[in-house]
């Protein structure tokens, strides 16, 4: 049962970055803009040549050593792609002029692009504490990437609700930037989950651990999946929260 819910939460949210990151790169090519073309591949990339085929060898043994190892090498370079589209995306948006930013960027960029260089693998196959060293710089920087992504958004969030009550800001606006704060947030935490792991003495190919994971990406996907695909319920709750129906009815 555990593992039939574990495979049901990865395929939730490979179902999810797919369809987002497809969307994003649609709106990119319309409006040549490179946050939406970088999310977009950073979604797609990120989910279906790294997180999801490398979920699939640390826990199955559908595929042999030799496979296994082509694999994981691909898979490293794609959960790269991914925080590091997070981050052209969090300075573009949220800090396009600040140079502190651009700096911190490089910094991440720097350990994201060295760490593989210097240990291009999972930390199970790691042979040497300088192996673990620099998988793990891997995990804390890309887990990083995320963790500022979503410290922006909410900054934003808490900004935009004065400037919604001055009407300056749609109240949907604001509360999706709420949405894909949290979004990262449990993409943050299943990022670190191997670091996690490995501080507990865990085997992350544990269909337990696999489920974690799993419920991770499962509240990620859902989150994302109504920032960028809003439907009708959440836009009558937004409405709800800020009174939007009352205000209109007042100045009616």
């Amino acid at each position: 049962m555990i593992e039939v819910l574990g495979a049901l939460g990865l395929l939730a949210f490979l179902v999810s970055s797919v369809t987002i990151g497809v969307r994003l790169l649609m709106i990119g090519s319309r409006t040549g803009n490179v946050p939406e073309i970088a999310l977009g591949l950073g979604f797609v990339v990120g989910a279906v040549v790294g997180y999801v085929p490398e979920t699939i060898v640390l826990s199955t043994d559908l595929m042999s050593p030799e496979v296994e190892t082509s694999v994981l090498a691909v898979t490293q370079v794609a959960l790269r792609g991914a925080p590091i589209a997070i981050l052209v995306f969090t300075i573009a948006v949220f800090r396009p002029s600040e140079l502190w930013a651009r700096a911190f960027g490089a910094l991440i960029l720097a350990a994201l692009v060295v760490s593989w260089v210097a240990f291009p693998n999972t930390r199970i196959f790691a042979q040497s504490q300088t192996d673990v060293f620099w998988y793990d710089v891997f995990a804390v920087f890309r887990s990083l990437a995320a963790a500022w992504g979503a410290t922006e958004s909410f900054l934003f969030y808490r900004r935009a609700k004065l400037q919604v009550k001055l009407g300056l800001v749609s109240p949907l606006l604001a509360d999706r930037f709420l949405l894909w704060g949290l979004g990262l947030t449990a993409l943050t935490a299943l990022l670190g989950t191997t670091i996690w792991a490995a501080l507990l003495g865990i085997d992350p190919s544990t269909s337990g651990w696999v489920l974690l994971e799993s419920l991770l990406g499962s509240i990620g996907a859902f989150t994302l999946w109504l920032t960028f695909f809003p439907n009708a319920a959440y836009k009558r709750r937004v409405e709800r929260k800020w009174n939007v129906g009352a205000e209109v009815a007042t100045h009616g």
